[in-house]
């Protein structure tokens, strides 16, 4: 869960005033006892300190070492906090951050010498990591303990019940890891919570994350601690909640039970049990993450809460009644409840309300006026992920509307918002946060807006915004992230637009085709930003020098931006800490290896660059590196057998001019989801090791290159197998009938996708395809080889197929009958074969075909017409059948079914049926051409969304 800054900081209000009771100073001249300091010896003997935090830990004195505190009246050692401070919170980092992070975490023995320490009250161990062993047992002899901290420390094994022996502990965390980064084997256990009874002063108790296997057990246990203020016990599966008929923990003032699957179950009730009616104290309550779907107005009775968690669970309209009367209420997170606009006037009356989440519920539509007073007195507004459309309201756009000016995070995006950017948005004074991303805002943005003074987040990519970006922008000097990319921007942004903005994290420009980067050759940024998008934006023709001085980079983005330059030598210097780097579609020349040095790169993307020579060996020591992309350049000699030993889930070398076999090392890319070798020189027999090894792949394209030999079977054993293109190679024999055994894989996120284009010939029309499109695709491609044999009927099991192109090869026999059965089929090209027999009916039964090629084969008979069919009217698409008969052709069918030229005027019968056929036919041709053409818009609006097909671009080119 990431908690809103107000959030933790309530919390943190709360826990520092918690009474830990001893009085402790530190780095004073107090001196420690000699028997406190020999113990304290001994306890760091038997630790793991590879990055030396224990270096202070000399000399006589051990009340002035790190971590240690004394009493500063009899200098006895009280107090131990040796947690982690420097901890990463959840997120995807390098492994080798992550190696040097996990250095840093004390590990090792504990050793028995604390207990000798008579007069210690206070000891942290949290974010450590200690290898999963069990918590030593001798804690429990740590008989002053009032503060024990273990939580995230990497512990294992079931909780020692002597800690039951600590009867003046008052705080006791064991908890988990919950929004941190941390290594493996945190698993600690509980069977029996019965120890904790004797804890009449516990006030906090923390066991988040720890398999609970009697979760009796631990409520009945719990309902004998008094003094409890705060319980934390989120994320221990417990499923379902007691049924007290009376509560101890009155005092309970913050409780935490989020991410525990209650009510998911049909055995378990969803109802907020009665009892919590008599948590009359309760300030923070986190029910998120679970099925509550009854509020049974329990939650009503709560009033003085300040902060409530109900996100993601199915409480629906009905949850805002009970919720009226909590006056104190300060945050609320409703985030996936079903929530209407109808009912959220039932929260006028909280007016101490400043913090509202309403994100991913069933707001529609437009906003009611009506509510103008309740989102006057927020401080944080989050209406994203909904379908509300219309004008932005009065509130945002007159701020004058409110009495009160309070708004700071404002969070409007992926709804239907269609209004001009507002002017008046910059009489929001306390502004720090707009996200308006994935919305259908326009207009320019107001030169005003440098009076967000407070600004530090601007997020308002994908709207349709357009004009000139104004120079005021760069006067934002607390902005720390800037993201107008894909819009419709013009003009220049030149220095001025970043002249006072030295807090820059994070800068997005891309795909706005009419923006240019035009700054000085001797300027150099201020900030230091870790991630830099410039898709799409001219900021060419010379690479750009002020890149240099950013050596924090993490993600660097300048794909399509008009550079023609060498690849400088000095891209090695900023590349160092970076994990994504895409320069592709420009005009660069140079070597691969400047990038042998990045260490962290993930994703190297140089595709439709004027690369030559080899590639080099050394990329193989990028031991991070998961997707790699070198496609459409001039790369030549074979391909290096050490790529095999990089983890590699995405390869893309396609139209290049490689020679050479498939590296036998690829066989340990076991991890490859998608391989791209097509149009190249390999030569090379089809390797059976494809189908044994790289079972995870999705995409596979080796075309047009030299490949010979069978289609070996094993290439069946890749179920999930999406787009399988062998085209234009020497491939013999038959097609394999366990293709229909292709069952194609789950498509995976955008976070997998990372930026790789392929391009093919669809539909008669090259297409390029970019991101999580190329996952939405389902393409046989066996064209232009030697193959023989008929169509297998097991291919018509392949019910998700879209693109079936077996041309140009020696195929014989009859279209399957079944083909009706790909109802997702959108092109069939089963020209040039040897193919004959009748075309069968079921054809016009595929709603989403716009494009059959049968030309060039031996098929006899009316061509079928009817629905989608009748849009299919070139006749290039049967021509060398002469056997066909139609209407399409302008062949008219015998009585047996043959074709008859249409050379006379047709008498008597002849004409009788050739005047029913026409009649057929025009009756027809409406509403198939009509189901034709909205299939084509659904097509094209379903890739346009991915950003995916330049179709018009390629047409053009093509005329």
């Amino acid at each position: 869960m990431n908690y809103h800054p107000f959030l933790i900081l309530l919390l943190l209000v709360f826990v520092t005033n918690l009474d830990v009771g001893f009085t402790k100073t530190h780095h004073s001249n107090t001196t420690c006892s000699e028997n406190d300091q020999k113990a304290l010896i001994e306890f760091k003997n038997g630790l793991i300190d590879n990055s030396n935090r224990l270096s202070s830990w000399t000399g006589q004195n051990c009340c002035k070492w790190d971590g240690v505190f004394c009493d500063e009246k009899t200098g006895n050692v009280v107090k131990i906090d040796l947690h982690y401070k420097n901890y990463l919170l959840d997120g995807e980092y390098p492994q080798r951050v992550l190696d040097d992070h996990t250095k840093n975490f004390l590990g090792g023995e504990l050793s028995p010498s604390l207990v000798k320490l008579k007069h210690l009250s206070y000891l942290d161990l949290s974010h450590n990591y200690f290898s999963s062993i069990q918590i030593p047992p001798f804690f429990g002899l740590l008989m002053n303990l009032r503060f024990l901290n273990l939580s995230c420390a990497g512990f294992g094994g079931y909780i020692p019940k002597n800690l039951g022996n600590l009867s003046r502990l008052e705080h006791l965390y064991l908890g988990g890891c919950y929004g941190y980064v941390m290594g493996p084997g945190n698993d600690l256990r509980v069977d029996s919570l019965s120890w904790i009874s004797k804890f009449s002063s516990l006030k906090s108790f923390d066991l988040s994350q720890l398999v609970i296997e009697d979760t009796k057990d631990l409520w009945n246990s719990i309902n004998m601690l008094p003094s409890l203020l705060s319980l934390n016990l989120e994320g221990c599966n417990l499923n379902i909640l007691p049924s007290f008929t009376q509560v101890n923990f009155t005092s309970l003032s913050s409780l935490n039970i989020r991410d525990n699957a209650i009510g998911m179950s049909f055995e378990n009730s969803s109802i907020i049990p009665p009892w919590f009616s008599n948590l009359t104290r309760l300030m923070n309550l986190d029910l998120g993450q679970n099925k509550f779907d009854d509020p049974t107005n329990v939650l009503e009775k709560l009033s003085s809460l300040r902060v409530l968690d109900v996100s993601s669970n199915g409480f629906g309209d009905s949850l805002l009644s009970s919720l009226s009367k909590l006056n104190n209420l300060v945050y609320l997170d409703l985030l996936g409840n079903g929530i209407h606009f109808s009912s959220l006037h039932l929260l006028g009356n909280l007016t101490s309300l400043s913090v509202l989440k309403l994100r991913l519920n069933a707001l529609k539509l437009l906003i009611p006026e009506g509510l103008t007073s309740i989102f006057c007195r927020l401080s944080v507004l989050d209406l994203s992920d909904n379908e509300i459309s219309g004008l932005l309201p009065t509130f945002i756009r007159d701020p004058s509307s409110c009495l009160e000016n309070r708004l700071k995070e404002l969070y409007i995006g992926n709804t239907k918002f269609s209004d001009f950017f507002p002017e008046g948005i910059s009489m929001h004074k306390n502004l720090e946060v707009i996200d308006s991303t994935n919305s259908l805002l326009y207009g320019e943005i107001p030169y005003s807006i440098s009076k967000l003074s407070n600004l530090r987040f601007l997020r308002i990519a994908n709207n349709k915004l357009n004009g000139i970006i104004p120079s005021s922008i760069g006067q934002l000097s607390n902005l720390e992230e800037l993201d107008i990319s894909e819009n419709l921007f013009t003009g220049i942004v030149s220095e001025l637009h970043f002249v006072k903005l030295s807090k820059l994290m994070k800068l997005h420009l891309s795909k706005n085709e009419n923006l240019v980067l035009n700054v000085s050759s001797n300027w150099y940024p201020t900030f230091q930003v870790k991630e830099l998008g410039m898709a799409s934006v001219k900021v060419g023709p010379n690479f750009p020098q002020w890149l240099q001085k950013l050596s924090i980079l993490d993600t660097l983005i300048m794909s399509n931006a008009n550079i023609s330059d060498m690849i400088p030598n000095w891209l090695s210097n900023i590349t160092l800490f970076m994990t994504t780097l895409d320069l592709s579609v420009n005009k660069l020349v140079g070597v691969i290896s400047v990038l042998c040095d990045a260490q962290l790169l993930k994703s190297i993307d140089l595709s439709k660059n004027l690369l030559s020579g080899r590639i080099p060996s050394c990329l193989s020591s990028l031991e991070e590196l998961r997707s790699l992309n070198l496609a459409d350049n001039s790369l030549e000699g074979e391909i290096p057998s050490s790529l095999g030993d990089l983890p590699l889930k995405f390869l893309h070398l396609q139209k290049n001019n490689l020679q050479g076999k498939i590296p036998l090392s690829f066989q340990n890319l076991t991890w490859l989801e998608r391989l791209d070798l097509g149009e190249n020189k390999l030569k090379d027999v089809f390797p059976t090791w494809i189908g044994e090894k790289l079972q995870n792949l999705e995409l596979l394209r080796l075309n047009s290159n030299q490949f010979y030999g069978v289609i070996p079977l094993e290439l069946c054993q890749i179920s999930s197998l999406c787009w399988l293109n062998l085209a234009g190679n020497n491939l013999y024999g038959t097609i394999p009938s366990c293709f229909g055994n292709f069952s194609c894989g789950s498509i995976r996120g955008p976070g997998e996708v990372f930026g790789q284009r392929v391009e093919s010939f669809m539909k008669g029309i090259p297409l390029e395809y970019v991101g999580e499109q190329i996952l939405l695709l389902r393409i046989l491609d066996l064209s232009e080889n030697k193959l023989v044999g008929g169509i297998p009927k097991e291919l018509t099991k392949l019910v998700d197929l879209q693109y079936l192109n077996l041309s140009r090869n020696s195929l014989n026999g009859s279209i399957p009958k079944k083909i009706g059965d790909l109802k997702q089929l959108e092109s069939l090209d089963l020209s040039h074969n040897k193919l004959s027999g009748s075309i069968p009916q079921s054809l016009a039964s595929l709603n989403y075909l716009s494009y059959m090629n049968l030309s060039y084969n031996d098929f006899s008979g009316p061509i079928p017409t009817g629905n989608q069919l009748q849009s299919l009217d070139d006749q290039s698409f049967y021509v060398g059948n002469p056997r066909l008969c139609g209407i399409l052709i302008k062949k008219s069918c015998n009585g047996n079914g043959t074709s008859h030229v249409n050379e006379q005027t047709p008498q008597g019968d002849d004409h009788d049926q050739d005047v029913d056929e026409h009649k057929w036919f025009y009756a027809g041709i409406a509403p198939g051409f009509c189901v034709g053409f909205l299939g084509v818009l659904f097509i094209l609006y379903k890739i346009r969304n991915r950003g995916v097909v330049h179709v018009f671009q390629c047409l053009a080119r093509r005329l």
